[in-house]
């Protein structure tokens, strides 16, 4: 079942690729272009298994956070310019 699902990614992906991939080996002569073009596929296929998938947030999920993480940066800040006024006084 995994390696279905796994290669199922791998086709749609390189399926996805492929005129990219075409019109990259186009600068290749002929000879060996067809060499490449299977080289260039067995990549992207072991790269597969490196790529770590993150779930990636949505717009407002993501606007929210950076609100929240500027709000701690901006308390932070006005932490240390108290601390160090207390330090002059």
């Amino acid at each position: 079942m995994i390696k279905e699902k796994k290669s199922e990614r791998q086709e749609a992906l390189i399926k996805k690729m492929e005129p990219k991939i075409k019109k990259s080996v186009q600068s290749i002569p002929w000879q060996y272009r067809e060499d490449v073009e299977q080289e260039i596929k067995m990549k992207v296929m072991e790269s597969i298994d490196n790529v770590k998938t993150v779930d990636v947030p949505g717009f407002f999920e993501y606007t929210q956070k950076e609100k929240r993480r500027k709000a701690g940066k901006q308390r932070d800040k006005s932490n240390v310019s108290r601390s160090t006024n207390r330090e002059k006084g």
